[in-house]
């Protein structure tokens, strides 16, 4: 068993009448350390492919395993965990608190986590550590990221 199964998931999506097959039956396997891209034109469903093993939406029947844990299985609170602990996303909406600075925003998150985490080191990591006082309007749309 891979790190990250997919076995037959599906997801559909209502659009007035019709429903839309956003994804349509997707298997995969795909080992710890193992690089994968997702690629595919407009419409594939690659963002929905993410949203879902990144526990951000739901599939409509299928299941997906992430370390040997059924994560289609798991209720809202398991899921919240999931997010939290094993996923990152970054989003193209860059979902900054325009009234906090870049190491306030990061603080804010930081304080969801059970480990110390050093903001100050993550901005350094990035190269923003001369800008984490400035707030998400004087940033550019990369550094937002």
């Amino acid at each position: 068993m891979g790190y990250i199964e997919f076995a037959d998931v599906y997801k559909r999506y209502k659009s007035g009448s019709d429903t839309v097959n956003a994804l349509d039956g997707v298997s995969f396997s795909i080992d710890k350390g193992e690089l994968c891209v997702v690629v595919g034109p407009s419409g594939a469903g690659k963002t929905t492919l993410l949203n879902v093993l990144g526990g951000m939406d739901r599939c409509s029947e299928g299941q997906i395993a992430v370390d040997d844990k059924i994560i289609t299985d798991f209720g809202k609170r398991m899921l919240m965990l999931y997010r939290r602990s094993e996923v990152g996303f970054i989003f193209q909406s860059y979902n900054l608190v325009p009234n906090l600075t870049a190491i306030e925003n990061l603080e804010l998150v930081a304080n969801l986590s059970d480990k110390a985490v050093d903001c100050m080191a993550l901005l350094k990591l990035v190269g923003l550590e001369k800008r984490a006082n400035l707030f998400p309007s004087q940033l550019s749309g990369g550094e937002q990221q």
